[in-house]
């Protein structure tokens, strides 16, 4: 029942009613609390119940609901580790808060991950030590509102958009790399034309200095076997 042993780590009068860290199915940190009647409880164990996906998995129940991001982790060699960020909240608090609340989360997490008390600390191992941090990120999530998280998506954006222009830019000097090595196989398959179209003509005149210097001694050879009996005969 870990929802219910969350150590008094509260989520009062705030948009985003749950959140969670996992392991795989050990829950290692959490907090909120909940006042829908056991509704917000339901919720999060049918979210995390969910098979883990290659990335978002989302649920609701009436006016509640719930998001799941899972950060796939080989690290540790050919067993696999599931890393889950979760979170439940009412309708007021729109998707893509949660998305960003979320990979956030991810971000915030991933040094924490390769410590000895993630990687094998049991359920709620991370409590005393997380368990606040993450308080503290879903009170500034729900007061942040909708206007501050488009301005932190903008931010993203113009981030991605910046290392789009510096790929393309990579691109670019790219294909000018292959252009300059194009155009040298060019001139090379041009010269190799060249030489061969001179080794054939070499080739040819060799061929005709042969046929003549045959043809010549034929017409010798024959004259010395002809002529003579003619002169006799005059």
């Amino acid at each position: 029942e870990w929802l219910e042993n969350c150590q008094g780590i509260r989520a009062l009068d705030m948009s985003l009613l749950w959140s969670a860290v996992t392991r795989g199915s050990t829950v290692l940190a959490e907090c909120g609390e909940d006042h829908r009647g056991g509704a917000v409880l339901s919720l999060a164990r049918k979210i995390l119940s969910k098979k883990p996906s290659p990335g978002w998995e989302f649920d609701r129940g009436g006016s509640l609901r719930a998001a799941k991001f899972h950060v796939h982790d080989n690290r540790l060699g050919a067993r696999e580790t599931v890393w889950t960020m979760c979170c439940v909240f009412d309708q007021g608090f729109s998707e893509l808060q949660a998305r960003g609340f979320l990979e956030k989360l991810a971000f915030l997490t991933e040094p924490l991950r390769s410590s000895r008390e993630w990687q094998s600390g049991g359920t709620l191992a991370a409590q005393d030590s997380f368990a606040p941090t993450l308080l503290q990120r879903m009170e500034q999530a729900s007061s942040m509102g909708r206007t501050a998280m488009i301005t932190s998506k903008v931010d993203e954006v113009k981030e991605i958009m910046r290392d789009n222009i510096e790929l393309l830019l990579d691109r670019g000097d790219k294909l000018e790399a292959l252009d300059e090595k194009a155009s040298a196989l060019s001139k090379m398959s041009k010269m190799f034309q060249k030489r061969a179209r001179d080794a054939k003509r070499f080739q040819m005149w060799q061929q005709a200095k042969f046929g003549l210097v045959v043809g010549t001694a034929v017409t010798v050879g024959v004259g010395l076997v002809v002529i003579p009996p003619l002169v006799a005969v005059l």
